[in-house]
């Protein structure tokens, strides 16, 4: 499938509680909405380049989907002296990088950091009036993001009761709220697919984190491509592609 920028419409816009881009095919409604949240300390617009990249990797037989790119409600400026820096909920990160050098991150697996509640809710809020501000009602939800925003997608899929996800998308993410996801789960039954990525010389989330979210995702039953890769915390292009392919697997190609 082409990325041609006369076939698509950027639209910079609030959502909810939330600023965003959203990139829509133009003149069709979509297979699908595929929602990328950002990592801790990036732009909301971290993420909006891989449109140009998901995009090429899909089939051609395939009725285009729409990418909205959500921005965080945490301005870390004043943290971090940088401007265009947000998050979803404030980190630790002098004991982050205590626990990755350690390896001691099972230490965060049962933790519901405070505001992620907020977080989730005004992300599916953001959602749901972006959906319906282009009346795609119908239109199916696949979640995703890097990092922080990988996590956030994990917990709205599980736990919201207003949205319904049919597919996740985990960048370089990590277990957190387990007993929290596992008691959701267990309300709701929810079975999905998975795309995982996560680098084995992360020195953020080391490759530990990622291994176990995979054992708990397995555990519950979802259906988890996962992919380990020689590299950093970082999005590869070969995990552009496996985003690709779990978009493929929610959407029904066009025959």
């Amino acid at each position: 499938m082409k990325f041609d920028t006369q076939g698509w419409v950027l639209e910079r816009g609030h959502w909810g509680d939330l600023d965003g881009i959203l990139i829509a095919p133009r003149g069709v409604t979509p297979s699908a909405l595929v929602t990328l949240c950002h990592g801790f300390g990036a732009p909301g617009t971290d993420l909006v380049s891989l449109t140009e990249e998901i995009v090429p990797a899909l089939s051609d037989d395939l009725v285009p989907p729409a990418f909205f790119f959500p921005e965080g409600p945490i301005d870390l400026e004043d943290l971090f002296g940088v401007p265009g820096a947000y998050a979803w909920w404030p980190l630790n990160m002098a004991m982050l990088a205590e626990l990755a050098a350690t390896d001691a991150f099972s230490e965060l697996e049962d933790q519901i950091p405070d505001g992620v509640d907020s977080a989730r809710e005004k992300l599916v809020g953001a959602i749901l009036e972006c959906v319906a501000s282009k009346t795609w009602d119908s239109v199916p939800h696949i979640l995703g993001g890097f990092s922080q925003g990988s996590m956030l997608a994990i917990d709205t899929a599980l736990r919201s009761d207003r949205l319904m996800t049919s597919g996740v998308i985990v960048w370089s993410g990590a277990l957190i709220c387990r007993s929290a996801w596992i008691s959701a789960h267990q309300a709701r039954s929810t079975i999905l697919p998975v795309y995982q990525s996560h680098g084995r010389q992360d020195s953020i989330l080391p490759i530990g984190a990622g291994r176990a979210l995979h054992r708990f995702l397995t555990h519950l039953g979802w259906d988890v491509a996962s992919e380990e890769f020689e590299g950093p915390h970082t999005i590869t292009l070969e995990a552009i592609t496996g985003a690709a392919r779990l978009v493929e697997r929610v959407v029904r190609p066009v025959r």
